[in-house]
């Protein structure tokens, strides 16, 4: 016989599948390639005009 818990433990499982299953997928955003306008070295893809480097160290977008 299912107790509170268990029922509680059921519905949290459900919910968390649902979540999952409806979150959308990521998406990254489209890069060029060339030079990076913070540090200057040449790189495949640049968003923004910035390397990923450069973005995580200046916290850029």
């Amino acid at each position: 016989m299912a107790d509170d818990i268990d029922l509680a433990q059921a519905r949290e499982e459900i919910d968390r599948e649902a979540a999952i299953a409806a979150r959308p997928s990521p998406t990254l955003a489209p890069g060029v390639p060339g030079d990076c306008e913070y540090c200057g070295e040449w790189f495949s893809r640049l968003v923004g005009g910035a390397c990923g480097f450069c973005r995580d160290h200046y916290k850029l977008p």
